[in-house]
């Protein structure tokens, strides 16, 4: 096996990168505006599970099933989440 190398910030497409947070800025925003804040750290925590549980659902499949597009959502999703608990702990 071989060992991967750690990005380099020379190799982070800025480009990809600034799109990546629009999608996860917008689906915060999305998110936000349905529901209210979390009402403890231990709701905040259960929703990122959640999500993380619908990542790791899509990624089990077998990879002739596996939709890039749907992990790509769940990981956003993810992001979001993990933001949205950032902003409603300050």
């Amino acid at each position: 096996m071989t060992k991967k190398k750690a990005v380099q910030k020379a190799d982070i497409d800025e480009g990809k990168l600034s799109s990546i947070l629009i999608l996860v800025g917008d689906e915060f925003v999305r998110a936000s505006s349905k529901n209210p804040e979390f009402n403890s750290c231990h709701e905040g925590y259960a929703v990122i599970l959640e999500e993380l549980d619908e990542l790791w659902d899509q990624v089990k499949m077998k990879s002739s099933k596996r939709s890039v597009v749907n992990m790509r959502e769940e990981a956003i999703q993810v992001a979001a989440m993990a933001i949205r608990f950032y902003h409603d702990l300050l």
